[in-house]
């Protein structure tokens, strides 16, 4: 709009194009209004303004910067932003536009010929050294991706492989309960009987095939064989961070109800994770710690005040913390959020719905 502007200003209330001014105002507007959407149609705008330009030159007195600001636009986006075929075709284009007024009205080509031989080199410049900038910006973008992606995948396979253990224990338990109190019927209760062999049938089955599935996604590494922590174990997690320098208020609102294991566990590695990261990249700070119980929910909030906000959070999404605290809360329906505080810091807040 403004180089529109510019070169209609230099048309009607200047000296440009002083014997055809309808003709020139119209050519101009061909020739600046399309850089407006150059980054949508690059070859076309690429193409189209160069060579009006060049013929806007030959037949009109330009004197308005418009004029090589709309071309200079248009060029560069030609250069940066076509597949090679359009490049070529504009370059083309160029060269028509440029020489072959001349060589119709006998015009000395000489010239012309100076002029695109400098823009062709400076094109084919730019395109080689903003090219390759931006492939290896695109390069990098899909690598952070993948990473992402891949970080996904792996916290999703660590939380099966965490959560295994604790199902398999709770359904062996039935099995075995269903085991002992078939045991203990007397014969006239044969329909019990074969509910409670039912039930043992299912629960082995469903135990080999969770350790079936499972096995997938074992690393090589075998995993250590240890009871799956949850939020009563908070306060020990809390007294280790402080005996390694970190300063955590910690505080529980209500009563600590019976809660599934998944989500026991799930709130556990959140906190831990939460406070790792203030450990590790927080600089000189104070963590606190809120666990709040409700009829339907656990709220956990972790926050600290250190001044190294961004830095938590730019290693939290680089070391994936994060991907693992969503993918938790993901799995039960919760929501998350996580970002830096108006009054400094970073906060982590997490609802895990127990219904």
């Amino acid at each position: 709009m403004a180089l529109t502007l510019l070169t209609q200003a230099s048309i009607w209330f200047g000296v440009d194009g002083e014997r055809h001014r309808a003709l020139a105002a119209l050519t101009a507007a061909t020739l600046t209004a399309p850089v407006a959407v150059r980054r949508r149609w690059p070859a076309p705008v690429g193409t189209w303004v160069p060579a009006m330009s060049a013929l806007d030159h030959t037949w009109f007195t330009t004197t308005s910067i418009g004029y090589p600001l709309a071309n200079f636009l248009a060029m560069y986006a030609l250069a940066v932003w076509t597949r090679t075929w359009q490049f070529v075709v504009g370059l083309g284009a160029l060269a028509a536009a440029t020489l072959l007024p001349p060589a119709i009205t006998g015009k000395n080509l000489t010239i012309g010929w100076d002029f695109l031989a400098i823009v062709i080199v400076v094109m084919l410049f730019v395109r080689r050294v903003v090219g390759d900038r931006d492939r290896r910006a695109k390069l990098a973008e899909r690598e952070r991706d993948v990473a992402a992606r891949e970080a996904v995948l792996g916290e999703r396979a660590r939380i099966a492989r965490e959560l295994h253990d604790a199902i398999a224990h709770n359904v062996s338990m039935m099995v075995l309960q269903a085991g002992a109190e078939r045991r203990v019927l007397d014969d006239g209760r044969g329909a019990t009987r074969e509910v409670l062999e039912a039930i043992e049938r299912t629960g082995r089955s469903a135990l080999t095939e969770m350790r079936r599935l499972v096995g997938m996604l074992r690393t090589e590494r075998a995993d250590p064989l240890a009871p799956q922590p949850g939020l009563g174990d908070l306060p020990a997690l809390v007294t280790q961070l402080r005996e390694a320098g970190l300063p955590v208020d910690f505080s529980v609102d209500g009563e600590h109800p019976a809660l599934p294991v998944g989500i026991e566990l799930s709130a556990y590695r959140i906190v831990q994770e939460a406070l790792t990261n203030v450990l590790k990249h927080a600089g000189k700070a104070r963590a606190t710690v809120r666990v709040r119980y409700t009829t339907d929910a656990v709220e956990l909030e972790i926050a600290d005040d250190g001044q190294a906000s961004a830095a938590t959070e730019l290693a939290a999404i680089g070391g994936h913390g994060l991907v693992g605290m969503r993918e938790r809360v993901t799995l039960y329906g919760g929501r998350f959020s996580a970002g830096r505080r108006p009054e400094g810091g970073y906060a982590v807040h997490v609802l895990l719905p127990v219904r």
